[in-house]
């Protein structure tokens, strides 16, 4: 809901990563977020759960809009880490 309101405020900036809200839940990250922030990376903070998340439907929305090649998790990845000068990005994996 939170999402919606920002969206519908037009709050949400453009973006190039795009930290994965309540780690990939399945309301979280929606594609009308994603169509407004137009991320080139995403970042999903999670470990194996009993909740199963990050869901299927969020990585399946994330993998049209991005690509699943950018999409970072935690659980798979390890600690990710970026870092700019102002003007370029680098990230580090593991």
């Amino acid at each position: 809901q939170a999402e919606l309101q920002l969206t519908a405020q037009r709050i949400i900036p453009q973006c190039t990563v795009c930290k994965v809200a309540h780690h990939g839940s399945a309301t979280s990250t929606t594609a009308w977020f994603l169509d407004v922030a137009s991320p080139q990376i995403a970042v999903i903070s999670a470990e194996p759960d009993i909740y199963g998340h990050p869901h299927p439907d969020v990585l399946g929305r994330l993998g049209e809009k991005i690509g699943t090649g950018n999409i970072y998790r935690t659980d798979k990845d390890g600690t990710i880490e970026f870092f700019t000068d102002g003007d370029r990005l680098w990230m580090k994996i593991g």
